[in-house]
């Protein structure tokens, strides 16, 4: 990596969901192509392993742990990624947990968590959204947590103490006002290019670190810059998570877990499979947070129609049409320098399975993309044999969900 990375900064390691989210553009249909049929397949015939072929219903959540995590899933449709903030964000990292409950998932690298139950005792849920203007620690690493709380008190109350409890952490921090935010909580450090910013807007607080890993390794310090970028990303978000309408504490326990049958249609995810966000349901551009490419996600997203996307053992999109989930397909299957072709699925000739040839240590090394009707489907696994079975039972899924 670029440059030491200090205790509190966000790791930029590349792992296996980083590649399994890449969305590759060498190999993409244009969009307005025509969509070609594909041909019938006997499902009888399709090698699915062990793996579910049938939708299956999935209703109220069983427990309230489950009702915070979809409650922190529907958050995070409103919360803009980084790229919306400044388009120099544009390189981010899905190793970080996006939905948690425990702030040690997604905050324990960039604070101190251990009184964090003390300082924020009724959290619900929240979503964090993070990037970088360089890959390996060589820009500016920009981290937004959005966390919910039961009402605008406790919200307020929250943010004083989180940021009473964060600036403790180094000797160096000194008080520093956002401009156009008197009430955010915020602290940086003079001798080091970094800030946090703690602000509450209605029932959620908004916490903001900043780090510029370049200009701390030139030993430079640009306070203003530090402060216009909080305000930059102030400016984004707070306008948008005043669209979130909160549920109400007391009823978490009857949210539902999926949204016009998503989840039902994805394949579950195998228990020996290891995981950082839950199972969820989210709008077709919050995708952007679970991929290594906003950008191009974004592009292919709206340009497919895909209102809705599912992740569980797979990731399923659905677009406007047959022609959107083939544009979304070629792209989750196409190949770039890091990727080549490998054997389709016994009998399912038209899905697109890869394998990763790229030199990041901890990477997943096959992947499988398929469409059928208006969804697009991406799995992954170490073996393609199972990445072949995975995406066959995926398939087999969305025909049957029909």
């Amino acid at each position: 990596m670029g440059f030491r990375i200090p205790a509190r900064a966000v790791g930029a390691l590349l792992s296996a969901a980083l590649v399994s989210a890449t969305i590759a553009g060498c190999d993409a249909a244009e969009p307005d192509a025509a969509a070609a049929v594909d041909p019938a397949v006997d499902l009888a015939t399709l090698d699915t392993g062990n793996y579910a072929t049938q939708p299956r219903e999935v209703g109220v959540v069983a427990n309230l742990d489950q009702g915070r995590f979809i409650e922190a899933e529907r958050l995070g449709d409103f919360v803009p990624t980084p790229a919306d903030i400044d388009p120099r964000f544009v390189h981010t990292n899905p190793t970080i947990a996006s939905v948690f409950l425990d702030p040690e998932a997604a905050l324990g690298k960039i604070m101190a968590v251990d009184r964090f139950a003390e300082a924020a005792p009724e959290f619900i849920g929240g979503f964090v959204s993070s990037a970088q203007t360089e890959p390996d620690n060589r820009g500016i690493d920009m981290v937004n947590a959005v966390m919910i709380f039961p009402d605008e008190q406790k919200a307020a109350t929250a943010a004083t103490e989180l940021e009473r409890l964060d600036f403790g952490y180094a000797p160096g921090n000194q008080p520093i006002e956002i401009p156009g935010y008197p009430a955010a909580k915020a602290h940086w450090q003079p001798d080091q290019q970094s800030i946090g910013s703690w602000f509450a807007t209605g029932h959620l607080v908004v916490y903001t670190w900043l780090y510029d890993y370049l200009k701390i390794h030139l030993e430079k310090v640009d306070k203003q810059a530090l402060l216009d970028l909080t305000r930059k990303s102030l400016d984004t978000l707070v306008p948008e998570l005043q669209k979130f309408t909160p549920t109400p504490s007391d009823q978490l326990l009857t949210l539902q877990r999926d949204r016009d049958g998503m989840l039902g249609r994805t394949l579950p995810r195998p228990r020996e499979d290891s995981w950082i966000n839950p199972p969820g349901v989210y709008a077709g551009r919050t995708a952007r947070h679970f991929t290594s490419d906003p950008v191009d996600m974004g592009i292919a997203i709206d340009e497919a129609g895909v209102d809705l996307f599912a992740t569980d053992g797979a990731d399923v999109y659905r677009a406007r049409d047959v022609a959107g989930a083939q544009r979304v397909r070629d792209e989750l299957g196409g190949l770039t320098r890091r990727f080549t072709r490998s054997e389709a699925p016994k009998n399912l000739p038209f899905a697109q399975c890869k394998e990763y040839i790229g030199r990041e240590y901890f990477a997943i090394r096959f992947y499988c993309a398929v469409s059928y009707d208006r969804y697009a489907a991406y799995v992954w696994s170490h073996q393609l044999l199972d990445a072949q079975q995975r995406i066959s039972a995926q398939y087999a899924l969305l025909v049957n969900a029909r």
